[in-house]
């Protein structure tokens, strides 16, 4: 379009100035001025042919470099897509990963807990266990010292009882008086607190009347000496 243009442009002008030396009276063959144009447009023409090539190369120069351009720029687009689809799906399994992760951790932290909360019931058990033994064994203690104070209780009474039926049955047997001092009858003495006996004292009420077997069986001794209030 371009030579056509300059073709045209160069063929009306020079029809102008044909027209112009026309109208300033030159004499000259109207037809010679016109076969100078037309051979003027062919020398034109042909120089535009002979160019054209090059504009044509230059013109396909441009589209290729603009379509490999464009190529080019597709080909980066779509290696951008794939590489953010790439690092997307990366982020993704990361994130999956961690997910997984926090969920095991998670899990092994309940484990652990019922573990410990199992541990804690079977100590609190065994602790309750071992309480109830414990409360057991000291009940049982306790009954079996019950059972041996109550019996030893019973030995005692009995000691006492059998002392004091040897008592009432030595009461009988009169102890006499001369000058202050009581004289045990034959055979019976005087037991005082400290577990020794005296056949005289002064206070018969301080003592106790038994017979001498009585006492020798119940743990008294017979007094070494003497005193102002008794004597052996």
């Amino acid at each position: 379009m371009f030579f056509f243009s300059l073709i045209a442009i160069v063929y009306f002008a020079i029809r102008w100035i044909i027209n112009h030396f026309i109208k300033n009276g030159v004499n000259k063959p109207y037809k010679k001025y016109t076969f100078i144009s037309l051979i003027a447009a062919v020398l034109f023409l042909t120089v535009g042919t002979i160019a054209s090539p090059t504009h044509r190369s230059s013109a396909d120069q441009a589209s290729t470099s603009s379509r490999i351009s464009s190529k080019y720029k597709k080909k980066n687009a779509s290696n951008e897509s794939k590489r953010k689809a790439s690092i997307s799906k990366a982020n993704s399994i990361k994130e999956k990963e961690s997910s997984e992760s926090a969920l095991s951790s998670s899990k092994k932290e309940s484990e652990s807990i019922a573990a410990s909360k199992s541990e804690s019931k079977e100590d609190s058990e065994s602790i309750a266990s071992s309480e109830s033994e414990s409360s057991k064994k000291q009940s049982e203690s306790e009954s079996s010292s019950i059972a041996k104070a109550s019996s030893e209780s019973l030995v005692a009474s009995s000691s006492s009882a059998k002392k004091a039926s040897e008592t009432s049955k030595t009461d009988n047997a009169s102890y006499t008086q001369n000058g202050g001092w009581t004289t045990a009858a034959s055979g019976m003495v005087f037991v005082s607190d400290s577990n020794k006996y005296y056949t005289s004292v002064k206070n018969p009420g301080n003592y106790q009347y038994m017979t001498q077997s009585a006492a020798d069986n119940s743990g008294a001794k017979p007094a070494p000496r003497g005193n102002q209030y008794a004597r052996p």
